[in-house]
């Protein structure tokens, strides 16, 4: 098991991070009322958590909602501030999150908004939550012009990454985590992208893809310490949204749920390798050896068939857009990432490769 601090609180993580929770509670959190938001596909192992919560003194209420990208919405957000009103949740109390990535994001963007912000905790369950969604605090909703388009810096106050819960996970779940710790080995370069391009397919690689996981949360969470808002102009936080420009904007282009996060992201990956070649002197073996992961894990390399004008303009309105330009993540070498302006040329060849077959 490991623990890194994480603003407010920490990140525990490996087996029997679970078993962790009641020592890691904050005291003012006991005798406290609380409301405990639990993704449907989880909903039958929700007790492992709730019974700590409740021996510590504190009265834990639920609610079950549907996971997905449909959650990341603002009705969802009425049900979780209806939910804990009707539990009696003050200014004292407290929101937890138990399930994926999309769950995280909601019940922590509710947090910071409930009474004008509560605490929260989060039991990422996937794979995606445990290695990046949510570590950090960025929390976010979806509006259908954009993908997290609304949303809080808003740290919770623990995270507990217990990999039990990743043992019956479907193979989509297992390719969406794929995506974020391929990011992460091709940020951290060395011997975690050696083992990240030598990951076998499944499910053989699924043990070395769980011990890459929790280097890449322990990356994030370090880089996220030194840069909590993303405010440095050159590197810090910044840097984690490797693949994500071209990566989100297929993702909304596909309909918010159809593509799986990681599958884009691995899509932008690759977009960014190609663009890292051309700019900044790439070895093309990087990008190759990225395309070979992918398609080992049934991963798509391709968005084949979406409208070229729907990315266009999700690209457009990309949040990490300032008013002059549209900043990308490129690669000079794995482990030597910078932002960088792109081509209007360029970006118009990384689409078609993208978008073509």
């Amino acid at each position: 098991m490991w623990t890194e601090p994480q603003g407010p609180g920490v990140v525990v993580g490996g087996t029997g991070a679970l078993a962790a929770l009641g020592a890691h509670v904050p005291d003012t959190w006991r005798d406290t009322r609380g409301l405990m938001v639990v993704d449907a596909a989880v909903a039958d192992r929700a007790d492992s958590v709730a019974a700590p919560l409740e021996r510590a003194g504190m009265a834990v209420g639920r609610l079950v909602l549907a996971g997905g990208e449909s959650v990341k919405r603002w009705g969802a957000i009425e049900q979780i501030v209806a939910a804990a009103l009707a539990h009696g949740v003050r200014r004292d109390g407290w929101l937890a999150a138990v399930g994926g990535g999309a769950v995280t994001d909601a019940v922590g963007f509710a947090a910071a908004v409930y009474l004008r912000g509560v605490p929260w905790l989060a039991v990422p369950t996937t794979l995606l939550g445990q290695v990046d969604a949510a570590i950090g605090g960025k929390t976010a909703i979806d509006l259908a012009a954009g993908k997290n388009l609304v949303g809080a810096f808003h740290p919770p106050h623990l995270v507990l990454a217990d990999p039990g819960w990743l043992d019956t996970l479907p193979p989509r779940e297992w390719r969406s985590g794929l995506g974020e710790v391929v990011k992460a080995a091709l940020l951290l370069g060395g011997e975690p992208w050696q083992r990240a391009a030598a990951l076998p397919a499944p499910p053989e690689g699924r043990p070395e893809l769980a011990s890459l996981a929790e280097a890449a949360a322990q990356f994030k969470v370090r880089v996220v310490a030194g840069d909590p808002e993303e405010r440095q102009a050159d590197g810090g936080r910044s840097l984690l949204n490797l693949g994500h420009t071209l990566g989100h904007a297929v993702e909304a282009a596909a309909g918010m749920g159809p593509m799986a996060h990681g599958e884009a992201v691995g899509i932008g990956l690759l977009a960014a390798c190609f663009l890292s070649e051309r700019l900044l002197g790439l070895d093309p073996a990087v990008g190759a050896a990225l395309a070979r992961v992918l398609e080992r894990w049934g991963m798509p390399t391709r968005a084949r068939g979406l409208d070229e004008a729907a990315v266009r303009a999700f690209l457009a309105k990309d949040k990490k857009a300032t008013s002059h330009e549209l900043s990308w993540v490129l690669l000079a070498a794995p482990g030597r990432a910078v932002r960088s302006a792109v081509p209007a040329a360029l970006v118009d060849e990384a689409l078609a490769r993208t978008l073509g077959g």
